[in-house]
């Protein structure tokens, strides 16, 4: 759904260079994990270790969450500070979770938020406290509707978190070892440049991709 209010608009939740998602919440006010819609069982967190912070192994474990590691804030287990930037990228990868045509857009100060806003600063934007979210039409594009719901995310320990407070959008842009760029929102302020760590599940908000133009 793209209607503001609606659970639906919610949304699955990824962890950073992860083809597969996480389940998000079954409320737009609370963190409650939609597993009673669920079909399936989803498995506890793991821990990010040699056998487990690996592609191969979240590749045959799709609906398992690999919680971080203290060597580079990422699932994804070098046993080091450095890390695999390639798994998500301007160019689609296998990785991407955008359905074809779309991939996840780049961020930093030349990605698709801030050159839409014309600048990478923070600023100020109306919330939307009954339908907990944010409409950034005007900024985004002329549509009267450009929704980003508050979907919260999940904790390295997989617990749902700030569901109704805290927009988190994941871009493909990386700064530094074991960081990646986000839009990121809450009841005032908007920040098109953030950095988190990659072991967070946050929201995947697709852009149109043709070669290497969105």
């Amino acid at each position: 759904s793209a209607t503001p209010g609606d659970v639906g608009a919610l949304g699955l939740l990824y962890q950073w260079g992860r083809k597969d998602p996480s389940l998000g919440s079954s409320s737009i006010h609370n963190n409650r994990m939609a597993i009673a819609e669920s079909t399936i069982t989803w498995p506890s967190v793991v821990s990010s270790e040699t056998s487990t912070g690996t592609v191969e192994y979240v590749v045959e474990h799709p609906t398992t969450l690999i919680s971080s590691n203290s060597s580079n804030l990422d699932w994804y287990y070098t046993g080091s500070a450095s890390t695999d930037d390639t798994r998500w990228q301007s160019e689609k990868t296998i990785y991407d979770p955008c359905p074809v045509g779309w991939r996840v857009p780049d961020g930093g100060d030349s990605g698709v938020w801030a050159t839409a806003k014309g600048s990478s600063s923070s600023y100020d934007r109306s919330y939307d406290s009954t339908n907990k979210g944010m409409n950034f039409s005007g900024d985004f594009g002329s549509a009267s509707t450009i929704w980003y719901p508050a979907s919260g995310y999940r904790t390295r320990n997989g617990a749902l978190s700030n569901v109704g407070y805290n927009g988190n959008y994941w871009s493909s842009t990386v700064p530094s070892s074991g960081y990646a760029r986000l839009l990121f929102f809450y009841a005032t302020g908007v920040f098109p440049e953030l950095d988190d760590t990659r072991y967070y599940g946050f929201s995947v908000r697709c852009v149109v991709w043709i070669a290497d133009k969105y």
